[in-house]
Parts: C-alpha cells; sequence; structure tokens
C-alpha cells in the first residue's frame, strides 16, 4: 500500500522549500507565479490532500459555511444552493444549511450554526429581523442572496429586479398593451418592493396612467395568485396582459384565467418569474423572467468565501452584485384584442 504523500514530498517534487508549499496552499498572495505553478502541478501529481484538521486548528476555522434560507422553498431556491453547494466544493469548503420557515426556526437555525462554529454565513432573510442572526453577522462575514434585509451583511448578491419587470413591461408595450396588471407578494422584502417599482416606473416612463387597482398583492403561494387574478380579472374595465413577480403566484393566476373561461393569450397575455419545468410544459408555454439562480448561488458563495479568506483585508465598501435576468419569450405573450368585461 503506497504511503499518504506529506507537505515535504511536495516540496521535494517541486524543488522548493516547505514554507513555500505551505504558502502556495494557503493562497498567499505574493508567490511567484513560476513556484505556484510548480507546487501545484506537484500537488496534483503525487495526489496530496491537505490535513483539513490540523489546517483548521491552525487558521482557526473548521472549512465550514452555513446556508440559511427563509421562507417557502420552491425550486429557484434548490438551484440558488446548488450554487452555493458548488462554490464551496470548489474553494475546498463544506456546506451546513438550514431553512427558516417561521422566525422561531430562524433563530434556530442561527444557533445550530454557531454551535457548528461556521466561517461564514450565506442568508436568503425574512421580512422580519432575526436578533440572534443579527449577532452573529458581527462575530463571522454574511453574504445575503436573492433580497436583503439590510441587517446582516455589507455583502449582497441580488437579481436586477427592476429592469427584469421593466423588460417584461417593454416586451408587452411593444405588442401593443397599455392596460397591463401586477400581481405581486404582500410581505414587504425587497424582492417585491423592487419588482413594483420598476413596474410603477416603466410603466410612467411610457406615459401609460397608473390604476391603483391593477397593482394586487396577496400571499406567495398558488392560492394567493388565485385570489389575486380573480381580483383583477374581475374588474369592470379589465386588464389585456399581467406580469406576475413569483412563480408560486403564477401557478394559481394560470388556475383563475382558465376557471374564469380564458384564454391564454388570446384574452391575456402572461408573463412570470423563473423558468421552472412547468412553465415551460404549459400549454401554451409561458414568457417568463428568468433568474439566473444557480450563478446567484455560486456567487454569493464565492463572495462569502473571500470574504472568510480576507478577513483581515476587507474593503471598506459594500460588496454588491445584481445580475440580470433574461427575458425568455414564449407563445403566452401577443398583441392585445378587445377584451369583454368579466364583472359580475
Amino acid at each position: 500500500m503506497s504511503r499518504t504523500p506529506k507537505l515535504s514530498d511536495v516540496a521535494q517534487h517541486a524543488g522548493v522549500s516547505v514554507p513555500t508549499v505551505s504558502r502556495v496552499l494557503r493562497e498567499v498572495r505574493n508567490v511567484d507565479p513560476e513556484l505556484k505553478d510548480r507546487v501545484l502541478l506537484s500537488v496534483k501529481a503525487l495526489g496530496y490532500q491537505p490535513n483539513r484538521l490540523a489546517k483548521s486548528l491552525r487558521e482557526q476555522r473548521t472549512g465550514i459555511i452555513g446556508y440559511l434560507s427563509a421562507g417557502d422553498i420552491a425550486t429557484f431556491h434548490h438551484i440558488l444552493a446548488q450554487g452555493i453547494q458548488n462554490a464551496a466544493l470548489d474553494h475546498g469548503y463544506a456546506v451546513v444549511t438550514g431553512h427558516g420557515s417561521t422566525l422561531e426556526r430562524e433563530m434556530m437555525y442561527a444557533k445550530i450554526f454557531s454551535g457548528y462554529q461556521v466561517d461564514g454565513l450565506v442568508v436568503i432573510p425574512s421580512s422580519t429581523g432575526d436578533p440572534y442572526l443579527e449577532e452573529l453577522a458581527q462575530q463571522i462575514p454574511v453574504v445575503e442572496v436573492d433580497r436583503t434585509f439590510g441587517a446582516y451583511s455589507r455583502h449582497s448578491v441580488l437579481l436586477d429586479n427592476r429592469s427584469a419587470v421593466a423588460g417584461a413591461v417593454d416586451h408587452l408595450v411593444a405588442l401593443g398593451h397599455r392596460q397591463i396588471g401586477l400581481i405581486y407578494g404582500n410581505i414587504p422584502v425587497s424582492t417585491e418592493v423592487e419588482r413594483k417599482e420598476g413596474f410603477v416606473d416603466r410603466m410612467q416612463h411610457h406615459g401609460f396612467p397608473l390604476r391603483p387597482e391593477h397593482l394586487i398583492s396577496d400571499g406567495f403561494s398558488e392560492e394567493g395568485g388565485v385570489r389575486a387574478a380573480h381580483q383583477l380579472l374581475q374588474l369592470g374595465e379589465p386588464v389585456t396582459a399581467v406580469v406576475v413577480t413569483t412563480n408560486e403566484m403564477l401557478a394559481g393566476v394560470v388556475r383563475a384565467i382558465r376557471s374564469l373561461g380564458l384564454s391564454i393569450p388570446r384574452d391575456l397575455s402572461l408573463i412570470g418569474m423563473d423558468d421552472t419545468r412547468w412553465v415551460q410544459m404549459m400549454e401554451p408555454p409561458l414568457t417568463v423572467m428568468a433568474q439566473p439562480a444557480y450563478e446567484m448561488g455560486y456567487e454569493a458563495g464565492r463572495l462569502l468565501i473571500r470574504s472568510i479568506q480576507d478577513q483581515d483585508h476587507e474593503e471598506a465598501f459594500p460588496r454588491v452584485r445584481r445580475l440580470p435576468a433574461q427575458l425568455i419569450i414564449r407563445q403566452s405573450t401577443a398583441p392585445p384584442r378587445e377584451v369583454p368585461s368579466m364583472s359580475t
């Protein structure tokens, strides 16, 4: 059975000193690039694996990061989590995950992360503050992803929500729509605030009158989408197109449209959020604002690890990454036609 290679074996193979190998593996910045390449080639050739336990004791780090998501779990969050996990693995970290569907559970997971002595935390925050999480954020680096509460971190990875919704409005306006409705979640998290603001700003940019009854909010759920759509579509002067800001509500909106005997897009054009499998399988397939969920997760993980490894040289200003959405145009949007009244 072959002997497990040691740090000294890598140094001998690369023709450098043991301290040089150590500096390369610790990613010290001022290492000569030629020496770094030689060491990394020797690491690969010998199959050297650093002693994680010794490294953790030496650096007072565990090599573990936490990921805490608040609210309902959707396909978007699973894909985002995969991005975080892959970023962690690519940089030699493990991930402990938790889902805080209530403030009590969020606080419970914050205590669990503290017990694991995680080196940092990626969090999708809720709309209410978690005092235990705020305290933890004073001790370790934290990156907010998807939405920001503003109390936990100077760093965040977010969707460019305003531009995403603006692009949806522009597409509908180009088709000839003027009476456009918005259905959005009723919890004041940053995503919904920004998406509503983006919708309002873009409608005003095009010079269209904005009717408050065309802006409907309800719960982040399929049933919430059903209620909101019935309220919007049973107005005396109904809209000809609808933008929906969450994938869960989108499913309910589709149900409501069908229950009212309306056809997509003949009677109503529809744009949703997130390019999930079911929207692609719909008849007709739905036009959506696709979020780069995996890229957002990976960038959040990468940004967190950079903050962990560079705590002594943290930048004075917050790092905020806003990634663009992609408007995927399918068969659920078309030029409007005169819509009969649905009032009862």
